[in-house]
């Protein structure tokens, strides 16, 4: 078992299944030695929002930071199907997190820390980041979060 799975069973966390509903729209694209992960954002095991809502206004700062987690969850779901195991990563060049809130929200990046939280819980110093964490008054399917991700693969 890898370090990162050890890692996840460790902090009781799992990676959820994924399952595209879109048409049209990648769940990554490999270029080269690097991983576009397409947003996604706080799914169940079902591939439906497990929230829905905005932060500020049906949710809480902490309980959208639990839904950034969740999306950071999903997300590292995707790049292990996309690389072949969490272990070809190199690092996590950059993320997106949007973050639906109310007009004058300020704590957009608290929420989004859920993401990134996640991401350096599971893949240790390889999961920092460069990071944009935006806030959007709506999101695809009334999200209260949405994040990618772009990934540097490593050979093994």
């Amino acid at each position: 078992m890898s370090v990162e799975l050890n890692r996840l069973k460790e902090q009781e966390l799992s990676l959820p299944p994924i399952r595209l509903t879109n048409n049209g729209v990648a769940e990554y694209k490999k270029v080269g030695d690097l991983v576009f992960i397409s947003g996604l954002g706080p799914l169940n095991d079902e591939g439906k929002l497990a929230y829905t809502g905005r932060v500020g206004a049906e949710y809480t700062v902490e309980e959208g930071y639990k839904a950034a987690r969740l999306a950071g969850l999903n997300v590292l779901q995707r790049i292990k199907d996309a690389a072949g195991g969490l272990d070809r990563v190199d690092f996590v060049v950059k993320s997106v997190v949007c973050v639906s809130a109310p007009q004058g929200f300020g704590d957009i990046y608290k929420v989004a820390d859920g993401f990134s939280d996640v991401l350096t819980e599971v893949l240790g110093e390889r999961g920092l980041h460069a990071r944009n964490a935006v806030g959007a008054s709506t999101l695809n399917g009334n999200a209260p979060v949405i994040c990618d991700a772009i990934v540097k693969l490593r050979d093994i």
